[in-house]
């Protein structure tokens, strides 16, 4: 029996997959810095051990007899704390000689050098990864569903999101973005190569105020959202570092959204028998409703 290490299991990304693999019979584990989410982790299947991804020290006794590694990438805009966690990772991964590292970019991510110094770092360390020594698989979803869950966005009949309206982008859900990186882990003969993971329908801003209306039951009209206003309003909740490099993410995404449409990709691997869920299919699940309704 295969033992997985699923970094980021507590939160939305790879909980989905370690909730995947789990249905599978697969034994996962997972770090966590609080001693309290471990028996919460343990009741949904999931061997948990205490440790921090900063501190190289805690990570060797979850990486011990492992045999791959779904390594989330942070959604971290420290620079340096980053370089630290995912080279920690890295070495902790090399001395438990682990098969396969399946690397989620979270988020998507240009193949072309950017200005953007947030998306740079993050290539430098799927880069760092990629040369470890071990076999990796780099799989790159568009963007998230969960992102029109930030507090907010739907206010007096608008949708609002940093994003051209008239650019179609195939978003994902967390959910089905976990199929690519189970499809990945479960082929290591794909070291080497990337997965491209959009969704199941590229969707301009003006056909998300259609879909949001037509889930919601109500009026809901597409409004792009300005970015010095979006960093603002992120800032108070995030702190200035984390919005700045979110909001300076969503500038480069501005300028080259034709950049996300994956499925004019030749060459891209094609992974067999997804089961994507539409926007609206998304948008009607019970958990989903409730905290839009709210």
């Amino acid at each position: 029996m295969e033992t997985i290490l699923v970094y980021g299991a507590s939160g939305v990304q790879g909980g989905a997959v370690a909730r995947l693999l789990t249905s599978k019979g697969i034994t996962v584990r997972t770090l966590t810095r609080q001693e309290k989410n471990v028996a919460t982790l343990k009741e949904q299947g999931i061997e948990a051990f205490v440790g921090d991804l900063s501190v190289l020290e805690t990570l060797h006794e979850a990486n011990s007899n492992v045999d791959k590694i779904f390594l989330n990438m942070p959604i971290e805009y420290d620079t340096e704390l980053m370089k630290q966690q995912i080279t920690n990772a890295v070495q902790a991964a090399q001395q438990a000689n682990v098969q396969l590292i399946v690397v989620n970019s979270n988020g998507f991510l240009p193949e072309q050098h950017t200005a953007t110094a947030t998306l740079e770092v993050k290539r430098e360390m799927i880069q760092y990864v990629q040369q470890s020594g071990i076999p990796t698989i780099l799989v790159k979803p568009t963007l998230y569903m969960e992102n029109f869950l930030i507090p907010g966005l739907i206010n007096q009949g608008m949708l609002f999101y940093p994003v051209p309206a008239d650019k179609p982008i195939p978003w994902i859900s967390s959910e089905d973005a976990a199929q690519y990186h189970y499809y990945a882990l479960n082929h290591p003969e794909l070291a080497g190569h990337t997965l491209l993971a959009p969704g199941p329908e590229a969707l301009t801003g003006e056909e998300l105020g259609h879909k949001f209306a037509q889930a919601l039951g109500k009026d809901i009209t597409f409004q792009s959202l300005n970015y010095d206003d979006f960093q603002a309003s992120l800032t108070p909740v995030m702190g200035a570092q984390q919005a700045t490099g979110i909001a300076n993410f969503y500038r480069w995404i501005g300028e080259n959204v034709d950049s996300l449409n994956y499925y004019n990709v030749e060459d891209r691997v094609i992974v067999p028998d997804l089961q994507l869920t539409s926007l609206k299919d998304w948008l009607q699940q019970p958990h989903i409703q409730s905290i839009l309704q709210a």
